[in-house]
């Protein structure tokens, strides 16, 4: 791999210092996230209508156990949002790394007959 991608990217770093700003997250990472789940605008339709069927099943409950359930999908959903995307990040920062080596052989369970 061109090894000029890698020395683009530490100088484009060195150039452009990372700013936290006011944030409370303390990583990189974290602000990055953040700034994704901001991002939302709505929900995809397969998510909202989710959302209400479960709203449905909970019609059944009295109001405290309805909110308590509610919440907590709530936290699993995010909880797992959250680790997905740093999961996926923190793959593809893996990817990168073996794009930059040099001599990738594929796995062979992989190669191509």
């Amino acid at each position: 791999m061109d090894k000029s991608l890698a020395q683009r990217l530490k100088a484009y770093i060195e150039t452009h210092p990372f700013d936290s700003g006011d944030s409370d997250y303390e990583t990189v990472l974290d602000q990055l996230y953040q700034a994704y789940a901001e991002s939302h605008e709505s929900d995809p339709p397969e998510i909202g209508g989710g959302f209400k069927e479960l709203e449905d099943f909970l019609c059944a409950l009295p109001l405290d156990d309805n909110n308590a359930v509610l919440n907590l999908c709530c936290r699993l959903c995010s909880a797992y949002e959250h680790k997905a995307f740093i999961d996926g990040v923190r793959y593809g920062v893996h990817l990168f790394k073996e794009l930059l080596q040099e001599n990738i052989t594929p796995a062979k369970n992989l190669e191509l007959a």
